[in-house]
Formats: structure tokens, sequence, C-alpha cells
């Protein structure tokens, strides 16, 4: 190989390295890469087009770089630990003691540790995530009761301000029901965070009696619409529908029907109603 050409790989591997070191420290811009890598430089030798090129050599040498809400990081990397199941359920049990018996600040310091172990190990500790989930599911409940509009912040980088109507969970997942022109259903794994919004919320359907509920399984396949209302096809394979100034009652009694294939959204009045309901029915039998 020529001298130059040499020396010029060389120089390339090194940057690449550089830039590698700096990711593996924090989230970082653009912008933030561009200062910190110049700052020990004689030159201003990196910009975008090189930072950019020197983050796909390392993707393409196995590492997850990911880039959301216009910051970088590395998720993954494609060596490091190697955790066994035990290894696994000893940090989860440690982390899970933390956070229920010492102060807040110990869980932050034992979440950052978690963090660290999942970027460096074969293994992702899942109970991170499930946290992250409960923190949304706070902020979410939050404006709720604040009356508050919610921006929701998705990993792909796009945003959405909506107003917060009711969360349910699904196995390890949260499900935020919103409303923006018409009741949707969120799948909490799509979200990198929740802001609340400084502008309170008025009822969302004006002076019409809007019922919200969500079917699935093989009822939400074959479900047909009355003509006052709406359906909306959920993530998960469930549907929500939107009634309008239907009778409680007749509704309430077509909702039973459908068993435990049926679950009220909004309003909350109305959930609880149903709940009541319910239990009454079974203590009719005996039930607790």
């Amino acid at each position: 190989m020529p001298k130059k050409l040499s020396q010029k790989t060389n120089t390339s591997s090194t940057q690449v390295l550089k830039t590698l070191r700096v990711l593996m420290q924090g989230d970082y811009s653009m912008n933030d890469l561009v200062d910190i890598l110049n700052k020990n430089e004689a030159d201003a030798i990196f910009n975008n087009s090189v930072i950019s090129k020197y983050i796909n050599t390392c993707r393409f040498c196995d590492f997850e770089i990911p880039k959301i809400h216009n910051k970088y990081y590395v998720a993954k990397i494609p060596f490091g630990l190697d955790l066994s199941n035990i290894d696994v359920d000893i940090i989860k049990s440690l982390q899970a003691f933390v956070q229920d018996e010492m102060a807040s600040k110990y869980t932050n310091i034992i979440n950052s540790f978690v963090s660290k172990i999942c970027r460096f190990s074969n293994k992702e500790i899942k109970k991170v995530e499930k946290d992250e989930f409960l923190i949304l599911l706070e902020l979410f409940e939050r404006a709720i009761a604040k009356k508050r509009k919610v921006k929701l912040l998705f990993k792909n980088r796009d945003t959405l301000e909506c107003i917060p109507l009711y969360a349910t969970k699904n196995k390890d997942k949260m499900l935020f029901y919103i409303f923006n022109k018409k009741p949707r259903c969120i799948d909490s794994t799509r979200l990198a965070g929740i802001q609340l919004s400084g502008q309170r919320y008025i009822e969302p359907f004006g002076g019409d009696q809007i019922v919200v509920f969500k079917l699935k399984g093989a009822l939400a396949k074959r479900y047909e619409a009355r003509p006052n209302e709406t359906v909306e096809v959920n993530d998960d394979n469930t549907i929500t529908v939107s009634n309008k100034n239907e009778n409680k009652e007749i509704l309430f009694s077509r909702l039973l029907r459908y068993d435990d294939k049926c679950e009220i959204i909004h309003p909350v009045g109305y959930r609880e109603d149903m709940k009541e309901l319910i239990n009454n029915m079974l203590g009719n039998y005996g039930v607790d």
C-alpha cells in the first residue's frame, strides 16, 4: 500500500474510533458531536458529512446507533459482557430492591447502571423498558387529571399533540388512547417520551355524548359499525369504536353481550358504571 494512502487510512480509522468513543459516553446531536470532536483538534476536521460517514462505518460493523429526536447514541455493540439468564435475574432483583426500598436518587443510579450493562452485554434487561412505560403512564395520567394536552414523541422522530383519554396495560406494554380529530390507540413501544402541554383542553366531543370502546379478537375483525359509529384500527389488531348519542341502557345491554372482548375507554364515568354493573351481576352469583 502506498505510504500516503496508508497514512490516510490510519487517520480515518482513528477518527472513526474517536467518534465511537464520544458516542459511547452519551446521547448527542450532530452539532454536539462536531463541537466535541473538534475540541482537541488543531483544525476543524470533523463536520456533518464526515461524522455521518464514520457513524455509518460503525453501523456496518454491527454497532446499533439509532437517531431519536436528532440525537445519536449507541444502543448495542457487537461484543461485550456474556450474561447468563441467572446473571440477568440477579441484576433484575437488585434493580427491583433498590426501586422498592431505597430513595428515588438511588433508583436513578441503578437504572443508569443497568442501562450501561444493557449497552455492553449480549442481552437486554427488560425491566428498564417496563419502568420507562410506567413513567410514560404517570405523565399521561397526570395530564388527564389536570386536563392538559400532551405531545407524544415517537421513536421515528414524529410528534403528535393530542388530548389524553385513557391508558390500559396489555402484556408488557401500555396502550394510550388519545383524541386528535378522532379517537386513536397508540402502542407505548412506539414512544420515546411524553411532554405535558401548558394548554388545557375542553371536552373533545362538544355537546354530543361520545362513548369510546375497544373490541378485540374475532369480534374486532367481524364488527360492523352502526350509522352513529366510527371505527379506528389499532396497532395490536384491536379496534376503537366511537359511538355517538346512543341511549346508555341500550348501549350497555349491547356491550355486555360482547363479554370480555369489549372494554369501555371513555368517558371514565361510563367505565365505572359498567364496572359496578358487572360487579353487581357477579354478586348475584356469590362471586366477590
